[in-house]
């Protein structure tokens, strides 16, 4: 069970393959991956700029995967958020999640996204071809 915010991509098959072997014993092995978009709100997108204070958003994540494992049965996890300047098509975050029902790995996917998108201490610039904007947190 591991939350990591890092600068450096991730190697997706590494982790995936990591994860999922280290979670043989388990009924289903979700996996989530995220990744910059070339085009958001009709805006071409040269890159995101993500910055984040590393110890609250690992305390408020860990706050709500807490939650979660209270309520659901949930084996394993691990999540990866990256930050700095990603550039479209790169990969932001992985989630993985090991348990017993696919059920409960896709809702577990779904809380943390969520939990990113509304809660999470990140503050995000999209820069575009002709301007730039930060992104408000969504409800």
């Amino acid at each position: 069970m591991k939350i990591i915010f890092q600068k450096e991509e991730f190697n997706i098959e590494k982790e995936v393959n990591f994860f999922s072997t280290r979670n043989n014993s388990v009924g289903s092995v979700i996996s989530f991956v995220g990744k910059v978009r070339p085009i958001n709100n009709g805006k071409k997108l040269k890159n995101i700029e993500i910055s984040c204070y590393k110890k609250m958003a690992f305390f408020q994540t860990k706050k709500i995967v807490t939650k979660f494992i209270d309520n659901k049965k949930i084996n394993d996890y691990l999540v990866i958020h990256r930050f700095g300047i990603l550039k479209p098509s790169e990969n932001i975050v992985i989630i993985l999640v090991a348990s017993k029902h696919r059920k409960e790995g896709f809702e577990f996917v779904d809380e943390v996204i969520k939990w990113f998108k509304t809660k999470i201490t990140f503050w995000k610039k999209e820069n575009y071809l002709n301007g730039s904007d930060w992104l408000k947190k969504q409800n």
